[in-house]
């Protein structure tokens, strides 16, 4: 098994792809997206290291006590962690999970790549939100859809078109714990 850099977990989420996921953000971004929610998971620097094997242990733990369908990597960007997310993905993928991946990268970059890891991890992936975030571009209308130029791309049958329009208006998550308050999802 492999290791992640993670900047956060969430156990379960309804703000970050379709039903309850658990979700994973990675440490680390090379594009830095003007406007990205997430700018303390772009720099590149090690943060929390964690063996995959007790990530999917967490999972486990998630789809037991919380009935997740699926889970989103999110960032900081995944692909630079491709290995480490393939690796779930594909135990995922064997548990009857979604996985739900959100890249700055276009699709057709990353399937013109010889990275063995990045075609790995999207052999394993059912929803791919593509593309960088540009604020000006802003979307309101997709739910876990940063701006308007990002595809929306469904690499397995397992949703339908359009399940990012499931909602009416964003969600928004606050875990409050007795050292810190997360927020996660669309708190603008």
């Amino acid at each position: 098994m492999g290791y992640l850099n993670i900047a956060s977990v969430r156990l379960c989420t309804e703000a970050e792809g379709p039903g309850k996921r658990f979700a994973i953000w990675v440490q680390g971004c090379k594009n830095r997206c003007p406007g990205c929610c997430n700018p303390e998971m772009q720099k590149i620097k090690v943060n929390i290291i964690v063996d995959t094997a007790d990530v999917i242990e967490l999972i486990k733990t998630a789809k037991e006590q919380f009935g997740v369908e699926g889970v989103s990597f999110i960032g900081g960007e995944p692909m630079l962690q491709a290995l480490g997310l393939a690796e779930i993905a594909e135990w995922c993928q064997s548990a009857g999970l979604s996985v739900l991946v959100f890249t700055g990268y276009l699709y057709e970059d990353l399937n013109s790549t010889n990275d063995v890891s990045i075609k790995r991890l999207l052999d394993n992936t059912d929803i791919l939100v593509d593309g960088p975030f540009i604020q000006n571009e802003y979307d309101d209308k997709r739910d876990w859809v940063g701006s308007k130029n990002q595809k929306v791309l469904l690499l397995s049958d397992r949703y339908e078109p359009g399940v990012e329009f499931k909602h009416s208006q964003r969600i928004m998550e606050v875990l409050v714990s007795e050292d810190s308050i997360c927020i996660n999802g669309w708190p603008f």
